[in-house]
């Protein structure tokens, strides 16, 4: 009885060892989440888009080495490319500033979002690239900017022209709309007082790309796609039939910054 007991002891003692749970502990992806040095980050970038130029700036929460969660800050200035400046040589006989015609408003967007940063496929020891799944959700803030041109009206004797700043208008719809009675496009500050904003939200989705040679610095180029959704229309253009609600943009980013 006494030897069955002591054999019983002897089986619990080495199960209950250190050594018996050593795998688990030296399982590498455990041990990488349990020891990953950085907890925070900061960077910052610049986005093509399709739908615009977006500057932002993004703090980061780092879970374990595999899953960060992220804070951006963004401002976008909101561009259709396919829209094509018209140049003029003012009444005065200078070049003067391009248009866009057709144009009553500029559109600018400030977006504060909740995302994470999901690790794919870890980089190699030295120089390799970290593939990392990105995932946003957040608010819009959209400002609608007037859009000013400067437009030629007929001096009070008859002889001279007389230029004044405008923004779009009904009762100056005529000139507006004429390319003749266009002297140039207003200067960029005018209408700045003047914005309105309009709320919306978006959500954005991408694949980040971190070559930098060590992990406390941040080197990324990011590729995806951002959908905006706004309340109403936003009134770009004065053909209201060209004006959009909702904008799907394709993005390239380039992003720096580092872990602590």
């Amino acid at each position: 009885m006494e030897t069955k007991a002591l054999y019983i002891f002897f089986i619990v003692s080495i199960l209950l060892r250190p050594e018996a749970y050593a795998q688990k502990e030296e399982n590498p992806k455990l041990a990488a989440q349990k020891d990953y040095q950085y907890h925070k980050q900061m960077a910052g970038g610049i986005r093509i888009v399709t739908t615009g130029l977006d500057f932002y700036l993004q703090y980061g929460i780092i879970k374990n080495i595999y899953t960060t969660h992220l804070f951006t800050l963004e401002y976008e200035w909101h561009i259709d490319y396919r829209d094509k400046k018209t140049s003029v040589t003012t009444a005065a006989g200078d070049q003067g500033r391009a248009y866009y015609f057709g144009v009553q408003n500029r559109f600018h967007v400030i977006r504060f979002s909740y995302g994470f940063e999901h690790a794919l496929a870890d980089k190699a020891a030295k120089n390799g690239v970290r593939l990392n799944w990105v995932g946003f959700v957040g608010g819009d803030l959209g400002l609608v900017k007037p859009y000013y041109l400067n437009l030629q009206y007929p001096g009070t004797d008859g002889n001279s022209v007389d230029i004044y700043s405008q923004r779009y208008s009904a009762a100056n719809a005529g000139k507006f709309l004429d390319q003749d009675s266009i002297d140039e496009a207003g200067p960029i500050w005018r209408g700045l007082s003047q914005m309105t904003p309009v709320l919306g939200g978006f959500a954005r989705t991408g694949l980040n790309f971190d070559f930098g040679s060590r992990d406390r610095v941040i080197k990324a180029i990011e590729a995806g796609a951002t959908l905006d959704i706004f309340y109403t229309k936003i009134p770009i253009y004065i053909n209201t039939e060209s004006n959009h609600f909702l904008f799907l943009g394709f993005y390239l980013a380039f992003q720096m910054g580092k872990r602590w």
